[in-house]
Formats: C-alpha cells, sequence, structure tokens
C-alpha cells in the first residue's frame, strides 16, 4: 500500500512538471515575437546609357584629278616648253608616266599616219641614247648600214640636237623590225633637264612633214607662267 502511494505521488509530480514547462514554452512563445519579415526592395538594373558614338568625323576628299585638256590647236605645250605646230596634228593624252605629250601626224595619199610622242624623263647621255637608237635598227634592203645624221641648232636659248636614223625600226616592246621607217628625235636641253621629241613612222609621212616638225621645235621657248 506505501508502494503505491509511492508512485502515485511520483506520477502527479511529473505530470505537473511536464504541465510546468508546456505553459513556460507557451509564455516564451507569447513575449518573443516572431520576427518581423523585411521587405526587399526589389533589385532594378540601371537604366542603360545610350553608348557614346565617337564624334563623326567629314569624310576626307581627294581632290578630283584634273581632267585632260588639248592645248590650242595651233600651240604644241608639254614639259614646260611652248612653241607653234601645225593645225593638222592631232593631240592626244600622254599615254604613260614618261610621256609628256603624243600627236598623230596624218598621212597623205594613202600613206599611214606618224606620231611625235614627247619624253621628259629619259635618262642617259645624248651620245648613249643614240647609240641605243641606232642599235634598234637594220637596212632596208635597198642600204648597205644604218648611220644617224646628227645636227644641231638653238631654240629659245636652249641647245637641240636632231637624231634622224632610216630603216626598219624594232622599238621598244616590238615583236620584229618594221620596214621602211623614218625616226627624228630632237634633243632639247632645257633648264629643267632634256626633252626628247620623237617623230616616227613611214619614211613618206615623215618625210613629207618633216619641215613642219622642224619648224615647231625651232619655234619652243620656255613657257613662263
Amino acid at each position: 500500500m506505501r508502494r503505491f502511494i509511492l508512485v502515485s505521488l511520483a506520477a502527479v509530480w511529473l505530470g505537473s512538471a511536464g504541465c510546468d514547462n508546456a505553459a513556460d514554452k507557451a509564455a516564451d512563445e507569447i513575449r518573443t515575437p516572431a520576427p518581423t519579415p523585411v521587405a526587399r526592395t526589389p533589385t532594378t538594373s540601371p537604366a542603360t546609357e545610350p553608348a557614346i558614338q565617337p564624334a563623326s568625323r567629314p569624310a576626307a576628299t581627294t581632290p578630283a584629278p584634273t581632267a585632260w585638256q588639248p592645248s590650242e590647236p595651233k600651240i604644241a605645250s608639254f614639259a614646260g616648253l611652248i612653241g607653234e605646230k601645225p593645225a593638222t596634228w592631232i593631240e592626244h593624252p600622254p599615254q604613260g608616266r614618261m610621256r609628256a605629250a603624243n600627236y598623230t601626224v596624218p598621212g597623205r595619199d594613202g600613206n599611214e599616219a606618224a606620231h611625235v610622242v614627247v619624253f621628259d624623263s629619259i635618262g642617259g647621255s645624248i651620245d648613249a641614247n643614240i647609240d641605243r637608237w641606232q642599235s634598234q635598227f637594220e637596212p632596208d634592203e635597198n642600204m648597205d648600214m644604218v648611220e644617224p645624221q646628227i645636227s644641231r641648232f638653238k631654240a629659245g636659248g636652249m641647245d637641240v640636237t636632231l637624231v634622224e636614223l632610216a630603216g626598219s625600226w624594232m622599238k621598244m616592246g616590238a615583236a620584229w623590225f618594221t620596214p621602211d621607217q623614218l625616226f627624228i628625235m630632237a634633243i632639247v636641253e632645257s633648264p629643267g633637264g632634256n626633252v626628247f621629241i620623237r617623230f616616227t613612222g613611214q619614211t613618206a609621212t615623215v618625210e613629207g612633214a618633216r619641215p613642219a616638225f622642224i619648224e615647231m621645235v625651232r619655234s619652243l621657248r620656255l613657257d613662263d607662267p
């Protein structure tokens, strides 16, 4: 009986302690408020700024090349020189960086046209060039050999050397010799350097226009601006 009473008292005590603990826990929950959730400000990316474009520069303008203009019909103007020429000579734009002027001399009586070409950048001495030009010729059938005919005079106070060769000519770039050719080269020793004026073509055409060519060369003078 005594043991039963002791066991009953122990049970009552444990139940009372459990109730007290539950009560204490409930009181703690009442006394400690739940943490207030902090509202988060939504993260927004800064407004995208427009990309800074480099300041536009005006496009560089390349001056348009000066259009070639022929001289007056009776005027020959090239390489710092000016003179008179026959009106029948047809002027063309220079072909190639070494050429200062190009003219076509019409043929007569069915003969081929001849050509006047002006060079202002041929190197070498006058004698060396004469030897080179002579080497480009072979005698025609009725000739023994090709010998240059050389004469000298003045034009506008400048020394002029005139070289004439006749025969079969193989000009630079040609595959073979062309027969019945007359080659006249006037070398004008101008203050700016030697100017070479070449007159070539079928013998009949060049020979017929030779006096006009010589007259044009003799008329040359410095083209003062």
